[in-house]
């Protein structure tokens, strides 16, 4: 009975998903063949949630495959987030300012210390 949970509620989740994922083409965002791939694999997993009940075995290989065809869709997904954020972290070390350029604007900066202004009312006359 636990494969049956388990198959079942992760093949509502990942099918929930990508289904919100596949509604927004009707808003005009382009559509991957992944997310039906995906979305594939999900029904492919409730079909092994079914078949758990009376051959668990033959439901394990269902599963697999049917990971598989799920894991089409995260797996490059989730590639591209970690490139993402690597990519930000590394953007931000190797900015456009050298440390010569900021060590040059601070020293500058500080050679040419402004006076504080005053706050008397004379002085704004």
């Amino acid at each position: 009975m636990l494969p049956f949970f388990l198959y079942f509620v992760a093949a509502m989740l990942t099918g929930f998903h990508v289904y919100t994922l596949l509604t927004l083409a009707v808003f005009g965002v382009p559509f991957n063949l992944l997310h039906l791939i995906s979305l594939f694999g999900s029904f492919c997993l409730l079909i092994a949630a079914y078949v758990s009940l009376f051959k668990p075995r033959a439901a394990a290989k269902i599963a697999l495959l049917a990971c598989l065809l799920i894991w089409c869709f995260y797996a490059p997904a989730t590639a591209a987030l970690i490139r993402a954020r690597f990519h930000r972290q590394a953007s931000v070390l190797s900015s456009p300012l050298s440390d010569k350029t900021l060590e040059a604007a601070l020293c500058l900066a500080l050679r040419t210390n402004p006076k504080p202004h005053s706050t008397r009312g004379a002085d704004y006359a």
